[in-house]
């Protein structure tokens, strides 16, 4: 351990800790920088984070220096200050100052900066800035400002230690340096809009944000990714009911500081054209809405027990879900009759770094609450035996050709999902359910680790959270009270899943449970999450 005294603040830290995270400890704030990130090799580029050490000549940069005992430091007196000052002049001297047409205006680096750290008056004069390359396409889902860019190398050194795919690199030299693509290649790998929230300032911009809403007009909500089994932990920011963008949140333990753009354009499924926005029901081979109420009456008796020949989940339902669906199979149809959902569905192909082949957000949530799949053609057998109704909640069983044939001779098929899509076409009545976004609730990611959601956004029309929709039925079919509110529920969960233990980190991690890991502030510079 290694003993040191920061701006008169004594602290002790682990030998081998940079000195910038021993400043960060000892001010309870970073020190300013462009370059620094903790998930990336240092590159002491940006010369921010300069600080005095009693003893050395010269002003040293705290990223790429080592703490040693006894080691006296000073971030804030007049010396430093003006270095930090002449430094932000220096990356401002090119930059154009477009704050107001700039998507990164109000989470930007070099705003937050100059307002904590600079404060001057500049003596450059507009007419003497540099031009260079502006809206420049250099991939699928990036456009490149390189007039913006203060070069802090972020996005060259993520793509090259992260993704290793190396498609961005600084050319030239001087005042002519700039960040681009090598000629003839695009930044298209699966990981490219990490690069957008690594960047400082406005340089590297969303193609699907940029122009959407201001920042500041934003609300976040806590989120898990459903894209894959990985359950990367997301921030939802969203207005006016409508989701502009998903972001990475920091969960060590989980997805670190990125996630993947699949992962992050599955927003838009929440508000498809094709949602199920109210109750339908077919009639001359048409579905046409109807009442929440009307359709109480015409469920009350199809749930009677031995009314319900089969239930068919997903492992795109949340943890309280499924098991509100496994006590509503258990009364109305037996324990026999209740799958889990179609096996080996949704597998794709994953990679070695966040993305899963396992496309489903809480497959292991299945197996925690008892529920086995099965198989295309089994399931194809058992839904042929069925003689009553038969109950399917979530996912899309008749996207599989198979089971789209045998479910078009089945007439007595209740539905509840989020899109009209092929199930729903076959149902006999389809309800709405809510979409990830739209509710609360628990995911278990592939690694056992349950990690629960918040509700962003209201759901469209007359759609019902689910558990609220299989709630009511289970009250139609004679069974115990409706829970209420989804605390109740929960303590239902977890008195039959963790012997009536709380979803909280102690109590799950005593049960052998892995629950999620702490979030870690943002990175100020790095667009709320860096």
């Amino acid at each position: 351990m290694a003993k040191l005294t920061i701006d008169g603040k004594e602290i002790e830290v682990p030998d081998g800790t940079r000195l910038f995270d021993a400043c960060t400890e000892a001010r309870g704030r970073p020190l300013p920088h462009f370059c620094y990130h903790p998930d990336l090799p240092v590159a002491g580029v940006c010369r921010l984070c300069q600080v005095e050490i009693e003893g050395m000549p010269k002003l040293a940069i705290a990223c790429n220096t080592i703490v040693r005992d006894g080691m006296v430091v000073h971030t804030m007196n007049e010396r430093v200050n003006k270095a930090n000052q002449q430094v932000l002049e220096l990356h401002l001297i090119n930059h154009p100052v477009d704050c107001p047409i700039c998507d990164q205006a109000g989470e930007c680096g070099l705003q937050d900066q100059y307002m904590e750290f600079g404060l001057y008056d500049s003596k450059v004069e507009q007419s003497d800035k540099g031009h260079k390359a502006k809206v420049k396409v250099i991939g699928p889902q990036v456009i490149l400002d390189q007039e913006r860019c203060v070069l802090c190398s972020r996005c060259v050194r993520f793509c090259r230690e992260v993704t290793k795919t190396g498609e961005l690199g600084i050319y030239d030299r001087g005042d002519r340096a700039h960040v681009d693509v090598a000629p003839g290649v695009e930044l298209d790998n699966l990981y490219s809009l990490n690069t957008v929230d690594l960047c400082p300032v406005g340089a590297l911009t969303s193609r699907d944000f940029r122009f959407q809403k201001r920042v500041w007009m934003l609300k976040s909500t806590e989120g898990i990714c459903p894209g894959c089994a990985t359950g990367c932990n997301i921030r939802i920011d969203h207005h006016g009911g409508r989701i502009f963008r998903l972001k990475p949140r920091y969960n060590p333990e989980v997805n670190g500081r990125w996630m993947c753009d699949r992962g992050r354009m599955t927003y838009k499924v929440v508000h498809d054209e094709k949602r199920l926005d109210s109750p339908l029901k077919k009639s001359g081979g048409q579905l046409a809405p109807l009442q929440w109420s009307e359709l109480e009456g015409e469920l009350s008796g199809m749930l009677k027990p031995g009314g319900v020949s089969l239930v068919i989940g997903s492992s795109h339902l949340a943890l309280e879900e499924l098991f509100l669906l496994k006590q509503l199979g258990l009364q109305v149809a037996g324990e026999d009759q209740i799958i889990g959902g179609l096996a080996e569905s949704d597998q794709k192909d994953g990679d070695d770094l966040l993305l899963s082949s396992d496309r489903t957000p809480n497959r292991a949530g299945l197996a925690l609450v008892g529920l086995e799949e099965m198989k295309a053609d089994l399931l194809a057998d058992r839904i042929k035996e069925a003689r009553g109704t038969i109950l399917i909640h979530g996912g899309n069983p008749a996207a599989d050709p198979l089971l789209a044939e045998v479910l078009a001779n089945c007439q007595h098929v209740v539905y509840i999902g989020t899109h009209v899509n092929e199930t729903a076409q076959l149902a006999a009545y389809a309800l709405p359910g809510a979409s990830w976004a739209e509710k609360a609730g628990t995911f278990v990611n592939q690694d056992g680790r349950l990690q629960q959601f918040q509700s962003a956004v209201v759901c469209p029309g007359s759609a019902r959270e689910d558990w609220r929709v299989l709630a009511e039925m289970l009250v139609l079919a004679g069974g115990e009270e409706s829970p209420g509110n989804l605390d109740t529920l929960r303590k239902r969960v977890s008195s039959e899943l963790f012997n009536g233990q709380e979803f909280d980190l102690n109590t799950l991690s005593a049960l052998g449970v892995v629950p999620s890991g702490l979030a870690e502030p943002a990175d100020p510079v790095a667009g709320g999450e860096g």
